[in-house]
């Protein structure tokens, strides 16, 4: 398990990485979360939820999660499905029996975990282009296309990620539970996880309580900014806005060793793989991606001006949140960034423990961001150690350093990366000018570089 002491010595690095990232990317809001064994260790907001206005982003404003939305639908399957009220094999038509076309004979095999793992073979949004004109499909005009035939492979044959498959599920939990899809997430979720900053859709009493989403930043033009669409009936599948803090409370529910939504077998069943495809591996409900060493069961969203992405590790009981408020957010490379980072800094934690005979300094006087004509540098401290990586690279771990202290503020330079300067000595000094306090960096290698403070 990762430990909370551990992980809080990442958290320097972490947020200056994070902070470089929105600038360099040009990315108009960032809020992050980070969830360890019990505690939320780190949550901070970076940039803007309104650009035009320079409002500041806060932990109240809302963001589109979009297919986050899925995890809702597929914990509120689960939870009827624990309450036997339903089979995972049962058939969609069982529930919807507007679910046939005759002139389709594939349609009549899908069943409720067909839909869950993305394994029905049927259209992934349907004919309407709502992602494009913005007016998503009423149930009617869903059921016109049902019955033209949505499906594209026959049932287990491949893997294609389908709103419509999450539609369906949203009307099969209404007819199942004999409440509106609002109220059972309402009622069986977000109240007894009492998270009160998570709604089903947008509308105009909770429009004001929004980030504003923007589009793709072209060369010397500004962003342009995203009206706010209602997912209407496709709420199940894209339509849930929320906050950092409301996303880590629901992941807490899915971490083994409560029964606050339903037992430890429930979520064993929805976090194995269900699906596996060359590159793609599914739950029910989760998509489950691997680094080395390390599993994750998350989902990731892309609404019109956001792009957000989340993952838990359950045996190491870490949650991390990212949501953006631009369609390009780079959600999964700082999601992934942060994971990686807490993931080496475990990894080696022995080359950052205190030795016996070294004393612990401080050098906290040499943190942050330099500048020189080669580029950026970030120095942060982990334990006893100073160390240094790249601030916009998309994987800070990379290129991470540890120097290795002499006396003073000099340091030398570690044996990797064999193109840096290793074993030779670096040194700060006091800078001649600049904000009082700053040093100045000295590498024989690139020369000096200077404190670099951000704004943007």
């Amino acid at each position: 398990m990762l430990k909370k002491g551990i992980a809080k010595q990442c958290l320097h690095l972490i947020d200056n990485w994070l902070d470089f990232q929105t600038y360099i990317k040009e990315i108009p809001g960032i809020t992050v979360g980070i969830f360890v064994e019990d505690e939320i260790i780190f949550k901070k907001e970076y940039g803007y939820a309104n650009l035009e206005n320079k409002v500041k982003l806060t932990n109240q404003h809302l963001f589109r999660i979009a297919s986050h939305s899925k995890l809702f639908t597929a914990t509120a399957i689960m939870k009827l499905y624990h309450e036997e009220k339903l089979s995972l094999d049962d058939k969609v038509s069982k529930f919807l029996p507007w679910f046939t076309s005759e002139k389709e004979e594939t349609i009549k095999q899908i069943r409720i975990r067909h839909l869950l793992t993305h394994s029905s073979g049927m259209t992934r949004d349907g004919t309407t282009a709502h992602w494009y004109n913005h007016e998503f499909p009423s149930i009617d005009e869903i059921k016109a296309q049902v019955e033209q035939g949505i499906s594209f492979f026959e049932t287990s044959e491949v893997f294609k990620y389908s709103n419509y498959g999450f539609t369906l599920l949203g009307q099969i939990i209404e007819t199942v539970s004999g409440q509106s899809y609002p109220d059972f997430i309402q009622n069986e979720i977000l109240n007894p996880l009492d998270m009160q900053n998570t709604i089903i859709d947008v509308d105009e009493t909770n429009l004001s309580r929004h980030a504003t989403g923007y589009k793709i930043k072209y060369p010397n033009q500004d962003r342009e900014k995203f009206e706010h669409v209602p997912a209407k009936v496709m709420h199940s599948a894209t339509g849930l806005s929320s906050t950092v803090e409301d996303l880590i409370k629901f992941y807490k529910a899915h971490i083994f060793g409560n029964n606050t939504l339903f037992p430890d077998y429930i979520k064993r069943e929805m976090q194995r793989i269900q699906f596996k495809s060359e590159k793609i591996n599914w739950g029910l409900g989760f998509g489950i991606t691997e680094l080395p060493g390390i599993k994750i069961v998350g989902h990731g969203g892309g609404y019109p001006g956001f792009i957000t992405r989340s993952g838990l590790i359950q045996d190491k009981k870490v949650i991390v949140v990212v949501l953006t408020n631009a369609v390009n957010g780079p959600a999964l490379v700082l999601a992934t960034g942060i994971i990686k980072i807490l993931a080496k800094i475990e990894k080696d934690k022995e080359k950052y423990k205190l030795k016996p005979e070294e004393t612990q300094q401080d050098f906290k006087d040499l943190l942050g961001i330099y500048k020189s004509d080669w580029g950026t540098s970030l120095f942060s401290q982990i334990g006893p150690k100073l160390v240094v990586t790249g601030p916009r690279d998309d994987d800070p771990t990379e290129f991470l350093q540890i120097f290795k202290h002499d006396k003073g503020y000099r340091f030398i330079a570690p044996k990797e990366p064999a193109f840096a300067s290793p074993g030779q000595p670096v040194e700060f000094i006091d800078g001649p000018d600049g904000p009082e306090g700053d040093k100045i960096f000295i590498d024989s290698h690139k020369g000096k570089a200077k404190k670099y403070h951000l704004e943007y």
